[in-house]
């Protein structure tokens, strides 16, 4: 269970409606209704009898109540004992790139416009911080791809570029002074991304529009952390496919080298994506369009 989930069910608690407690949250009334079915199917007993004049609690549903109500309560002097008032919270989800190269920047600027706005940021790949949208326990996410999720809505908001990194040793050396494609990396020992990451799509997109088929590349390990990549990189253990924005820190440090893809430069974008089912409060809003001017992408 989560906050989320808690808030619905004391909404309608409270509110005696589903309708009520979705307008009260910005929510919609499946929204609500999902996050009780959830608590119902992980406490495996019924909270609430619902008819079409009234609900009614149940005593397993009085008895979460009270609970749910002083944890709730204690989150909320807790955010406000460590932020030094009360501050209207943003739920985010966030995906590696993002997380680690873009978020510091956007919240530092966005914070000082908006100084009473809390953010609570939960890292994970692409696909975990889209399911985090769908499951309602996140307002947004910023993401490394679309995968076209109907009932979800993605603006890009920031372009990147995918480049090969290699270790700074003599035959990379060798090879920045002179003209290369990718197919003169094939054999080399590679690092590739997890199977959720936005990285590893844009990857698979790349090697497609070039013909190569995945089985061609001699991977020799895959790691879902991506500053154990750099890190094993800097080391000499192989090569990858990485974000731009994120080696570029390595490279000014002539810690790795880097080479384009080719001659198509291969751009990537990344997205706010939130649900068209769910109704986003002011202060979440002015986020989306904040970060939207932000970066201004072509």
């Amino acid at each position: 269970m989560d906050f989320k989930q808690l808030e619905a069910f004391v909404a309608v608690v409270d509110y005696g409606s589903f309708s009520e407690a979705a307008r009260r949250l910005y929510l919609t009334q499946p929204t609500i209704s999902a996050h009780i079915r959830a608590l119902e199917e992980e406490l495996r007993t019924k909270l609430i009898v619902r008819t079409t004049k009234k609900i009614s609690v149940t005593a397993k549903g009085y008895q979460l109540y009270d609970s749910a109500v002083r944890m709730l309560h204690i989150r909320s002097n807790l955010l406000e004992d460590f932020t030094e008032s009360a501050k209207r919270i943003i739920d985010l989800g966030v995906s590696t790139i993002p997380s680690s190269y873009l978020l510091p920047e956007l919240l530092a600027e966005f914070g000082k416009l908006y100084p009473d706005v809390y953010f609570h940021s939960l890292q994970s790949d692409s696909s975990g911080a889209i399911e985090r949208v769908l499951d309602g326990s996140v307002d947004l996410s910023l993401v490394g791809q679309n995968t076209g999720e109907e009932t979800c809505r993605f603006i890009p908001f920031c372009q990147d570029s995918l480049v090969i990194a290699a270790p700074v040793s003599g035959r990379y050396l060798q090879m920045a002074e002179k003209k290369v494609t990718f197919r003169d990396f094939i054999k080399d020992p590679m690092i590739i991304r997890e199977k959720g990451s936005g990285t590893k799509k844009e990857m698979d997109l790349f090697l497609e529009k070039m013909g190569i088929s995945p089985t061609e590349l001699n991977v020799i390990a895959r790691m879902n952390d991506l500053e154990s990549i750099k890190k094993s990189i800097v080391n000499g253990l192989g090569i990858s496919i990485l974000s731009a924005r994120s080696v570029l820190d390595l490279e000014k440090t002539k810690q790795i080298l880097l080479f384009p893809l080719d001659k198509m430069e291969h751009t990537r974008n990344f997205y706010i994506v939130y649900s068209k089912n769910r109704i986003l409060k002011p202060h979440v809003r002015q986020f989306i369009h904040f970060v939207q001017k932000f970066y201004q992408i072509p």
